[in-house]
């Protein structure tokens, strides 16, 4: 008989959480980044800053800087939106006085200790010049790892991106003493620990990166790059020595055609001892230069895989990156990048900037886009001074 209120039957069935919705794959359509800035336009910004840098003895550089970082920030556009730069000269010159004024208080505290406390116990030799030169080893190579993670946290804070501002987490020192102490230990290790060094240096700069709240992911793995990086560590060792063998028998055969013996050489020698060291000076720095610049395609090839890997190992929630740099245009790149400065005697850093930018905007793949519902502002609305450690240690560029 059938129950006019329902039976078990009619009973609605119990919850079942459903598992949770994948992220959505990526794009398939890939897209790049679009750079469409003009030399010319760069070049008035840039010579107004130098003539106002002659007018006002340097203090206008923080304003010009700012012009700089404006023009190029907002010619560089991603998924159709360009770029803001928000930061201001007077933040940069309030970094750059508030480090001044500490560098001068741990020096004048140094030359106390050593007025009162070293100067009479000091080893002999060893006076305030060896004293800075020490403190310079001890402390300035770790600010300047410092002044480069806090310069790049100050710049992210002033870009914004479709009206989002970008940031940086993570502590500067800690970066400053992790980048030391890879740095020294690959240094005692005849810089066989490379690899260790790049990735575990891009990692930090990569994770803790932000874009609002939407951070960045890197699965990169020193392991992984290993076996190329040895192969190119014996491999530029070899070339090197074939270089040296090769200017050896080179010079051995001028000598001997010119006709030379041991006492002719002896006696230009003690002609004048200065001369002498300055000419063989000259000629090893010379010839440094030369096998530098023939064996940079090495060089470059372990360049532009490294940075292949750093960039397709990076992920930014649904997008991802890669890059198809070649070792061509890496030898290109660095090549040309130097003559232009040399030749120019410093006066082509808008050419540099400028042809650096359209390299990574040719070269660059983004998969995917960002979910712009899921992206708020960042909680932390940066430092509110500028760069100035990296100011101060003149490693920031632009």
């Amino acid at each position: 008989m059938n129950d006019s209120f329902g039976g078990a039957a009619d009973l609605p069935p119990p919850f079942e959480p459903q598992p949770a919705a994948p992220p959505p794959a990526p794009a398939l359509v890939p897209a790049r980044p679009v750079y469409d800035g003009k030399l010319g336009e760069l070049y008035g910004i840039y010579l107004r800053h130098l003539l106002l840098m002659v007018l006002t003895l340097g203090w206008s550089r923080f304003w010009g800087r700012t012009r700089i970082r404006r023009y190029l920030w907002n010619h560089m556009s991603v998924l159709g939106d360009r770029f803001e730069y928000r930061g201001r000269g007077i933040e940069l010159m309030l970094g750059f006085l508030v480090v001044l004024a500490i560098l001068a208080v741990l020096g004048g505290g140094a030359w106390l200790v050593w007025h009162f406390v070293l100067h009479d116990r000091s080893i002999p030799g060893f006076d305030l010049v060896n004293v800075v030169l020490l403190a310079i080893a001890l402390i300035g190579v770790p600010l300047a790892y410092v002044g480069h993670y806090s310069g790049l946290r100050y710049k992210l804070s002033r870009t914004r991106w479709r009206g989002i501002r970008c940031a940086m987490e993570g502590s500067a020192w800690a970066y400053g003493a992790r980048a030391t102490f890879l740095n020294f230990a690959n240094a005692v290790t005849a810089r066989l620990l490379t690899p260790v060094v790049s990735v575990n240096l891009a990692r930090p700069r990569i994770v803790h990166a932000r874009l609002g709240t939407q951070g960045f992911d890197f699965a990169g793995s020193a392991g992984d790059i290993y076996g190329r990086y040895v192969g190119y560590y014996f491999l530029n060792i070899l070339a090197w020595v074939v270089a040296f063998a090769v200017a050896a028998f080179a010079l051995g055969g001028f000598i001997e055609q010119l006709g030379l013996e041991k006492k002719d050489i002896e006696t230009f020698a003690d002609l004048g001892r200065l001369r002498t060291l300055l000419v063989i000076v000259g000629v090893a720095v010379g010839a440094y230069l030369l096998f530098g610049l023939m064996i940079l395609p090495l060089r470059c090839w372990w360049r532009a895989y490294l940075y292949r890997y750093l960039v397709s190992h990076t992920r930014a929630g649904n997008v991802l990156f890669t890059t198809g740099i070649s070792t061509r245009q890496m030898w290109g790149y660095l090549v040309l990048n130097y003559l232009i400065v040399l030749l120019t005697f410093g006066l082509g850093w808008p050419w540099v900037m400028h042809r650096t930018l359209r390299l990574v905007a040719n070269e660059l793949w983004l998969y995917g886009a960002p979910d712009g519902g899921a992206i708020g502002q960042p909680p932390d609305r940066g430092p509110r001074f500028g760069e100035g450690l990296l100011d101060m240690f003149d490693v920031s560029g632009i």
